[in-house]
């Protein structure tokens, strides 16, 4: 089977502000430390099984592969200061990861455990990265979308992303 990705990309200009939700009810944000790995991957295998995203041959240890990689540098240099983690109580319920990849920053993942999906999470957290990019003077963001991932295309093209090619 061949997954169609599709790029798409955010201008960070000189709009203002962008206006950031406030958090749903019991609800914190954080941005992420090396302690949150296995949490992460926890979060990332929830939220990606049984969906498009995912290989029949995905496991707990391919999400911890990924998480490793993406916070040891494999998409490009973390951007700790503009990714985000949601948490009720303490529990990791939706995170936002962004890393700067051939010299801009990019959405590396985004993802919500199945039992909290519909609440804004994703787009509460995107919405920080947003703005602390901007902030940091970032021009625009990128990321990747797997093609009929529609609950996540629809999310990415409320936010201001356009598809800028696909393959």
């Amino acid at each position: 089977m061949t997954v169609r990705r599709i790029l798409m990309r955010r201008s960070l200009g000189p709009d203002g502000p962008l206006d950031v939700p406030p958090a749903p009810e019991g609800v914190t944000f954080r941005q992420p430390a090396g302690r949150d790995a296995e949490a992460i991957a926890v979060l990332m295998f929830e939220a990606y099984r049984g969906t498009i995203d995912a290989e029949p041959t995905d496991t707990l240890d391919t999400a911890r592969d990924e998480v490793t990689t993406t916070l040891e540098g494999g998409y490009g240099d973390p951007i700790l200061e503009a990714s985000f983690l949601a948490e009720e109580g303490d529990r990791l319920v939706s995170a936002a990861l962004v890393t700067r990849w051939r010299d801009h920053p990019l959405i590396a993942f985004t993802m919500t455990t199945p039992d909290r999906t519909g609440r804004g999470l994703s787009r509460a957290a995107l919405t920080r990265s947003l703005a602390a990019l901007a902030g940091a003077g970032e021009d625009h963001v990128d990321l990747a979308v797997t093609d009929g991932n529609e609950p996540a295309q629809h999310l990415y093209e409320t936010l201001g992303f356009v598809e800028v090619e696909s393959g």
